[in-house]
C-alpha cells in the first residue's frame, strides 16, 4: 500500500473549528436581528403612545368646545324670555309662539342675541310670515 499518494485528512479539531466559526457567525447574525426587531418594536410603541396622546388632547378640546357652546345657549335661553318680554310690538300671543319657535332650534338663540334690540322684533316676525 503506498501512502504517499494518499491525501492528509483534516483533523477532526479543524472541522469543529469551522463550525464554530460558522455557528458563531449565525449567532451573531440573529442577535442583530433581534435586536433590531426590539428596536423598531420600541418605536413603534413610542409613535402609537404619541398618536394616542394627541388624538386624546384632541378629543378633549373638542368636548370643552361643545360644553363651552351648549353652556352659552343655555345662558341665553333662560335670558330669551325676560328679553322677548322687552320687545316692543309683540301680542302675548306672538312672544310665546316667538319663545316656541326660537328655543326649538338652538342657533336661532344665538342668533336672536347676536341682533341688535331694533332688528330683533322684525326678525321674530319673520318667522311668522313663514308659517
Amino acid at each position: 500500500m503506498d501512502l504517499s499518494t494518499t491525501q492528509p485528512q483534516p483533523s477532526r479539531n479543524q472541522d469543529d473549528s469551522t463550525f464554530s466559526k460558522k455557528e458563531k457567525k449565525i449567532s451573531d447574525e440573529s442577535e442583530q436581528i433581534s435586536t433590531s426587531s426590539i428596536d423598531v418594536a420600541t418605536l413603534l410603541a413610542e409613535n402609537i403612545q404619541t398618536v394616542g396622546l394627541e388624538i386624546s388632547r384632541s378629543i378633549a378640546s373638542e368636548v370643552l368646545i361643545q360644553q363651552n357652546s351648549e353652556m352659552v345657549i343655555q345662558e341665553n335661553t333662560l335670558k330669551l324670555h325676560p328679553t322677548l318680554c322687552e320687545v316692543e310690538g309683540l301680542t302675548e300671543d306672538k312672544h310665546y309662539r316667538a319663545l316656541s319657535k326660537i328655543l326649538g332650534h338652538p342657533t336661532r338663540t344665538l342668533i336672536f342675541f347676536s341682533l341688535s334690540y331694533f332688528v330683533r322684533l322684525e326678525w321674530v316676525r319673520r318667522f311668522f310670515s313663514d308659517d
